[in-house]
């Protein structure tokens, strides 16, 4: 039963012989009543703190929910973004060992055409000194057959030179000394060496001399 402090000031008791005071029962009914009253403001006071309270409480509790979205998404964009940084830093990484091996390799095949054409080089140069030799040699030979040529032919020409001996009616004419090949080969008119001659020796059939002024 829901008593209120007017309902407690107004209750009616009955009367008897040797029943309580009225006016005691009156005072306190009313103390009662006082007592009450500020009991039930004090009861709505709380009750509208305890409103107030749990509004605050639901706004809390829905910033913390946004905080607690707003972190979650952080955190997921913040893997994302991550996971994007590391698959970029592999596709640079793999980009630049790739441009690496590249430059390597194009490095490598340089160097082995530098050295094909330093073996091919060395081998016309090597080619060339022997060539050069061999004219050389042979020049060699001929100045030393001319030499002899010429020796040979001041020989004779001295001896033709020489006082004749007497000679007898019955005496035969002195034969005439036998020429020597060297003589021969002295008497013989001297083949020309022309330059292209020479520069085929060198270089042989393969290289005009026009090619190599050009």
């Amino acid at each position: 039963m829901k008593l209120t402090p007017i309902e407690i000031k107004n209750q009616e008791f009955k009367k008897s012989m040797r029943g309580y005071d009225p006016v005691e029962v009156d005072t306190f009914l009313e103390l009662v009543a006082e007592k009450y009253q500020e009991l039930l403001d004090e009861n709505q006071k709380l009750s509208k703190q305890n409103l107030i309270y749990e509004t605050e409480l639901n706004n809390y509790r829905d910033v913390e929910k946004t905080l607690k979205a707003t972190l979650k998404n952080v955190q997921e964009n913040s893997q994302i973004a991550k996971e994007n940084s590391q698959k970029e830093a592999g596709l640079i990484k793999k980009e630049a060992e790739l441009a690496a091996a590249q430059m390597l390799e194009k490095t490598r095949l340089q160097v082995l055409k530098m050295r094909e054409e330093l073996v091919n080089l060395t081998n016309q140069k090597q080619s060339f000194i022997n060539r050069l030799k061999h004219v050389l040699t042979s020049q060699m030979e001929l100045l030393e057959i001319l030499e002899s040529d010429d020796l040979d032919v001041r020989k004779l020409k001295a001896r033709a030179k020489a006082p004749a001996a007497k000679n007898t009616p019955s005496a035969t004419p002195a034969a005439r000394p036998k020429a020597t090949p060297a003589v021969k080969k002295a008497e013989q008119k001297p083949e020309k060496t022309h330059g292209k001659d020479l520069f085929n020796d060198i270089f042989g059939d393969t290289m005009d001399s026009d090619e190599f002024a050009k």
